[in-house]
């Protein structure tokens, strides 16, 4: 079951709940972008293991055990909530 966050959890990480999203958006990116270089070495790895007639089935076995990680937007918004991510000031380039 989803849980709510008070709201002072995030404000003390966070000057506004626009900045919280920003920051747990980018983080979650980062960790998908991670997951997925996992996932694709896991992929090649079991290719170069195994022959396998159908290529089906080494995407079942990718998809099982991606369905075992935890979700970016969790793991970045747990991270966020800990204190662990940076804030990102706003930089406009010249």
């Amino acid at each position: 079951m989803a849980e709510t966050l008070p709201l002072e959890q995030i404000e003390k990480n966070a000057s506004t709940i626009y900045e919280a999203i920003v920051m747990v958006a980018r983080r979650a990116r980062q960790i998908n972008e991670l997951q997925k270089r996992i996932l694709d070495d896991e992929a090649e790895a079991i290719s170069q293991t195994e022959e396998f007639d159908d290529e089906g089935i080494n995407a079942d076995i990718v998809e099982r055990q991606f369905l075992k990680l935890p979700k970016p937007t969790t793991i970045a918004l747990q991270e966020m909530i800990e204190g662990k991510l940076e804030r990102v000031e706003n930089q406009v380039e010249e």
